[in-house]
C-alpha cells in the first residue's frame, strides 16, 4: 500500500514538473517571439527600406504610398503589400505601381478595400512591400521609414453591434520601430490590434443632410431640398440607432439655421462636424436638378480609387424596396444607379483660370480629385482634399491633410422634376434600404 502511494506521489510529481517545464518554455516562447518574428523579417528584407509618402486610414481600410529607388522598369514583374503577423497569418495584396525614372511608387489599388482593419483579430502585425523582378527567383522585401509630417495613427473599430449601442469594439496603432540585426540597422511598420473601449466621442457612421439654413438647395413649389434631406438624415439615424451603431449627424434642428453655401469649412460647417466624429462611414443626401434633360431616377456618388461593391449593393437595395427608377443619366456612371465623378482637365482649366482671377495659387487638382467636396473634403489625403484656405471665400478645413479618411457616399435620391412624389412618400422604405445595406455589407 505504502509502495503504491509512493508510485502515485512519484506519477504526480513527474506530471507537475513536465506541466511547470511546459509552462516555463511557454512563457520563454512568449516573451521571444517578437524578437524571433522581427528577427525573421529582418533576414530577409532589403537593407535600405522603401520611403514612405503617406499613409492613412481610409473608412475600415488602411494604405498608403510608398517609394522603392533604383529599380529597373525592364526587370520589374511586380509589387504587393504584404502584411504578416509572423504567427501564421499573412496577406499579400496589389498595389498600383508607377516609375519615376528609376524609382518605384506603389500605392493601394482602392482606397477602400486594402487592409480592413475591422477584421484582424489581436495580433501584431508587420506591412512591408514585396518586389518581384524578373532576374531574381526570390521576391525581395522592404520595410518602409516614415518621411511624412505624421507619426502614429490610432484607429477605432466600428462597435460591436447590437440592441443597443455599446463602447466594445477594437484599436488598431500604426507606429514604427526600429531594430538591429547582423550589425545592421532597421525599421519597421508596425500594426497592433487589441480589443478596446471605443471613446463617445468615436462616432461609427456620420450622416449630412444636404444644404440648410440660408442655403436651401432645389425648390420646387412646397419641396425644398434642404428640408427633405434633413427627414431622411433623420429617418436613417433612426434605423441605425436600432441596429446599435453610434451615429452622428452634421445638420439637426438645433444648428440647421446656421448653415450657408460657403461656411461648411467653419468650425461649426458640416465638413468639420463630420471630421470630428472620427466616423468610418458618411452619407450624404441631395436632390438632383434637371436643368438642360428629362432626367430620372436616383444617383449615388462615389469616391475615386475605391471598390463599388457596397455602392452597387447599396442601389440594388433602393431599386427593390422603392419605386424610384435608377438614374437615366449616363454621365460618370459606372453601373445602374452608381457614379464617380472626379475634375475634368476642363475643370481644372477653370478652377486654375478662377485662382487667377482671384489672386490664390491654384489647387494641386488631378484626375483623380473628387469633384464633390462631400466626398473629396472629409476624406483627406485618401482622396486629395484641398481647402487649404487660399481661397478666402472659404475658410480653411481643417482636415484637408488629415490621414484619417471617412468613407463617403452622397445620395442624390432623385430629380425634382420628376420624382419628388416618390421621394417624399417612400422615405420610410428608401432609408430602410440603406440602412439593411450597411449593416449587411458594411
Amino acid at each position: 500500500m505504502l509502495k503504491n502511494l509512493l508510485k502515485i506521489l512519484i506519477i504526480l510529481g513527474i506530471i507537475v514538473g513536465v506541466f511547470y517545464g511546459v509552462s516555463i518554455s511557454s512563457k520563454k516562447s512568449r516573451n521571444y517571439s517578437t524578437s524571433y518574428i522581427e528577427n525573421s523579417l529582418y533576414e530577409k528584407m532589403q537593407t535600405k527600406p522603401a520611403e514612405l509618402i503617406n499613409f492613412y486610414t481610409y473608412g475600415k481600410a488602411f494604405g498608403l504610398t510608398g517609394k522603392i529607388s533604383n529599380v529597373n522598369e525592364d526587370n520589374f514583374e511586380n509589387a504587393k503589400l504584404y502584411i504578416t503577423n509572423g504567427n501564421g497569418f499573412e496577406e499579400n495584396l496589389n498595389l498600383d505601381v508607377e516609375f519615376q525614372e528609376n524609382d518605384l511608387i506603389v500605392s493601394v489599388k482602392e482606397i477602400n478595400n486594402t487592409i480592413i482593419l475591422d477584421n484582424l483579430d489581436d495580433s501584431n502585425y508587420y506591412i512591408l512591400v514585396r518586389l518581384k523582378v524578373n532576374n531574381s527567383v526570390e521576391p525581395r522585401f522592404y520595410s518602409f521609414t516614415n518621411q511624412t509630417k505624421d507619426s502614429d495613427i490610432d484607429y477605432y473599430t466600428v462597435r460591436n453591434t447590437g440592441e443597443e449601442i455599446t463602447t466594445s469594439g477594437k484599436k488598431g496603432t500604426v507606429h514604427f520601430i526600429d531594430g538591429k540585426y547582423q550589425g545592421k540597422q532597421f525599421s519597421l511598420m508596425y500594426l497592433h490590434m487589441e480589443d478596446a473601449e471605443i471613446p463617445n466621442d468615436v462616432y461609427d457612421i456620420v450622416i449630412d443632410a444636404g444644404h440648410g439654413g440660408k442655403d436651401r438647395g432645389e425648390v420646387k413649389g412646397k419641396f425644398v431640398e434642404s428640408d427633405i434631406a434633413l427627414k431622411y438624415a433623420k429617418a436613417l439615424k433612426e434605423k441605425l440607432d436600432v441596429i446599435g451603431y453610434q451615429v452622428a449627424m452634421t445638420r439637426d434642428d438645433s444648428n440647421t439655421d446656421t448653415f450657408t453655401s460657403r461656411n461648411m469649412y467653419d468650425p461649426d460647417g458640416r465638413i468639420s462636424l463630420a471630421c470630428k466624429s472620427k466616423a468610418k462611414l458618411m452619407i450624404s443626401f441631395h436632390v438632383n436638378n434637371d436643368a438642360l434633360a428629362n432626367l430620372t431616377g436616383f444617383e449615388i456618388y462615389c469616391p475615386c480609387k475605391s471598390n463599388l461593391d457596397f455602392a452597387g449593393a447599396m442601389a440594388d437595395s433602393i431599386k427593390s424596396k422603392t419605386s424610384i427608377a435608377f438614374s437615366n443619366n449616363n454621365t460618370n456612371k459606372m453601373r445602374d444607379g452608381v457614379y464617380v465623378r472626379n475634375y475634368t482637365k476642363d475643370n481644372i482649366r477653370d478652377s486654375n483660370a478662377s485662382s487667377k482671377r482671384k489672386g490664390y495659387e491654384p489647387y494641386p487638382l488631378t484626375l483623380d480629385t473628387p469633384f464633390l467636396y462631400t466626398i473629396r473634403e472629409v476624406g483627406g489625403i485618401a482622396t486629395n482634399a484641398y481647402a487649404d484656405g487660399r481661397n478666402k471665400e472659404y475658410a480653411k478645413n481643417e482636415f484637408y491633410d488629415s490621414n484619417h479618411g471617412i468613407e463617403c457616399y452622397q445620395i442624390e435620391l432623385g430629380y425634382i422634376k420628376n420624382d419628388t412624389e416618390i421621394i417624399e412618400n417612400e422615405m420610410d422604405s428608401y432609408t430602410q434600404a440603406i440602412a439593411e445595406t450597411i449593416n449587411a455589407n458594411w
